[in-house]
């Protein structure tokens, strides 16, 4: 009885091994791939194109592409191809109205400071020729505020508020023609009166003159008797 114990063991043992060899092993399973995301749209550039936009207007309100045809022409080109790609590719019609805006703005700087340098120069030449005629002292009121007016306008140009700077030197060049204008009419006029007033003098002294030659003639004429 004592034999037949190992034997059982030995054999238990040995269709335990077969029955583990003849268990199939399941395949090891590749690690899952992330799934790819789709790609976010990208939003309709509506800031850029009314950025955009809005500088156009201003650009050729104040006639700046003249002073800069090169970036003007540059900056029109891609808000056109900007305009003609919103909402069929809107990441090219972002960086083309991204760079219409920078070609726009630098004719703001370039076109905008030569274009106050030319409505100050004419600004200038009027308060000139006011301060010739003595304005200041003629058309004392009407001088002071056409000199506030220009004033605020440097303040403005330097603050480049180019809109506002070019509106006010062109309304002080306005307020200047119009103060010299009234200046010259005041010279004028008393210019005028002097002359009358100097020929008013003559006409008299020619009457006395006139006056007094029949007497002399006839105190002659007596004495000669």
């Amino acid at each position: 009885m004592r034999r037949l114990l190992p034997i059982a063991a030995m054999a238990g043992a040995l269709f335990l091994v077969m029955s583990c060899a003849s268990t199939p092993q399941k395949p090891a399973q590749p690690p899952e791939q992330p799934k790819e995301q789709p790609q976010a749209a990208v939003p309709a550039p509506d800031a850029e194109l009314a950025q955009a936009k809005d500088l156009k207007q201003k650009v050729d309100a104040l006639g700046l592409g003249d002073y800069d045809p090169d970036d003007y022409a540059a900056a029109n080109k891609d808000l056109q191809a900007g305009q003609d790609a919103y909402g069929k590719d809107n990441a090219a019609s972002k960086k083309a109205l991204d760079s219409s805006i920078k070609e726009y703005n630098a004719v703001m700087d370039t076109g905008g400071a030569q274009f106050l340098a030319k409505r100050q120069s004419d600004a200038e030449a009027s308060k000139k020729a006011a301060d010739d005629l003595k304005a200041s002292v003629a058309v004392k009121d009407d001088y002071a505020k056409a000199d506030d007016t220009y004033q605020q306008a440097l303040k403005e140009k330097d603050g480049k508020d180019i809109e506002n700077a070019g509106k006010d030197f062109a309304s002080a060049k306005d307020q200047f023609d119009a103060v010299a204008a009234t200046a010259k009419q005041k010279r004028d006029a008393a210019q005028q009166a002097m002359q009358d007033a100097q020929s008013g003098q003559a006409d008299s002294q020619q009457k006395a003159d006139a006056a007094e030659k029949p007497s002399s003639f006839r105190d002659f004429s007596a004495a000669a008797q």
